[in-house]
């Protein structure tokens, strides 16, 4: 028992002379992963180019080339029936001057008679009021206006009449929209040629195009909608695009 051989000895001073070397290695590896990273982050951020974002605009002025105006003939009386006949009289002197005026039988359109029950607040029932609507919509915007205007014979004859203003539109937007977004966009790379120019940076490619709302507005009016303008009031326009265009940048 006495007889058998010891383990060998654990040498600590061996450990003590290898911790250096394993600190050291381990550093080594350490910093070669950050300078990877760092090289990879160099080599990207040089790849990455700037972006300008710049916008543009076009306009065009444009003729109305739509109209459309109401006429509403009403009367109130105590009796349903009362009213419902006298409103039928009235009607009957505005499809004449209706027809004296022009308007064709296509452009023209009636509502069926309206007859409902009048309140007030402060003694409940106040009778029935009866009415018809004449809408005139036609492409011949100038005998519209005419119409309209003309109809202030009606109320001086004593016929209970209400009406609105004419509504100008144009049909043919669509027709040219594509070359207003063209223009806008053709601002939009001028400008920013502009400024890359200035700084003695170079223009590259688009990267993203974002096209506004149209606005049409009376000629000289500064309104704007995040959902678009539409002036109806004014029977010549404005028609305004709006494109951003976002380039890279060198």
């Amino acid at each position: 028992m006495f007889g058998e051989p010891l383990p060998p000895r654990f040498n600590v001073s061996h450990m003590h002379e290898r911790l250096p070397l394993l600190a050291g290695l381990a550093a080594l590896a350490v910093a070669f992963v950050v300078g990877a990273g760092s090289i990879a982050g160099g080599i990207r951020d040089r790849g990455r180019a700037d972006l300008l974002s710049v916008t543009g605009s076009a306009k065009t002025r444009i003729v109305s080339d739509h109209a459309s105006w109401k006429l509403t003939v009403e009367d109130d009386r105590d009796d349903a029936a009362a009213a419902a006949r006298r409103a039928e009289l009235w009607s009957k002197r505005v499809r004449e001057f209706m027809r004296d005026e022009g308007v064709r039988p296509g452009e023209l359109t009636v509502s069926a008679l309206d007859v409902e029950a009048l309140t007030d607040e402060t003694d409940g029932f106040a009778g029935y009021g009866a009415s018809r609507t004449f809408t005139v919509s036609s492409g011949r915007v100038a005998a519209v206006a005419a119409l309209a205007e003309a109809s202030s014979r009606l109320a001086l004859a004593g016929i209970p009449i209400q009406t609105g203003d004419v509504a100008y539109t144009f049909t043919k937007l669509a027709d040219i929209r594509p070359r207003l977004l063209a223009e806008a966009a053709e601002d939009a790379k001028r400008r920013a040629q502009v400024l890359v120019a200035a700084t003695g940076a170079h223009l590259g490619a688009v990267r993203t195009i974002d096209v506004g709302v149209f606005q049409i507005t009376a000629p000289g009016s500064t309104e704007v909608s995040d959902y678009g303008e539409y002036d109806t009031g004014s029977r010549i326009k404005d028609v305004t695009s709006v494109v951003n265009l976002a380039f890279a940048v060198r």
